[in-house]
């Protein structure tokens, strides 16, 4: 698994699939889970920091999570759906 899609695909394990498929065919999309998991990772070390900043950092990383996420749901709910052959209709051969 390609680890800059594996934390979109464990975020939505119900659409780890497309998720795969979609960053094969799109590199923006791509990117924005690139973007997603780095901001994991960030957010990940600022809860482990000592640092005075790091409450604030973390809401910051958490707000960017979210709309990534929100971005990762967007693009797969509205992928287009190519219908490759028209099933056969009742009645006809």
């Amino acid at each position: 698994m390609d680890e800059d899609i594996a934390a979109a695909r464990r975020h939505f394990p119900a659409k780890a699939e497309a998720i795969s498929e979609r960053a094969s065919r799109d590199t923006v999309f791509g990117e924005i889970c690139r973007d997603f998991a780095e901001a994991k990772t960030e957010l990940a070390k600022w809860e482990a920091s000592m640092d005075p900043q790091g409450a604030k950092r973390c809401t910051e990383y958490r707000e960017l999570i979210a709309a990534l996420a929100n971005e990762i749901e967007t693009a797969l709910d509205s992928a287009e759906v190519i219908l490759l052959h028209r099933p056969p209709s009742k009645g006809s051969r």
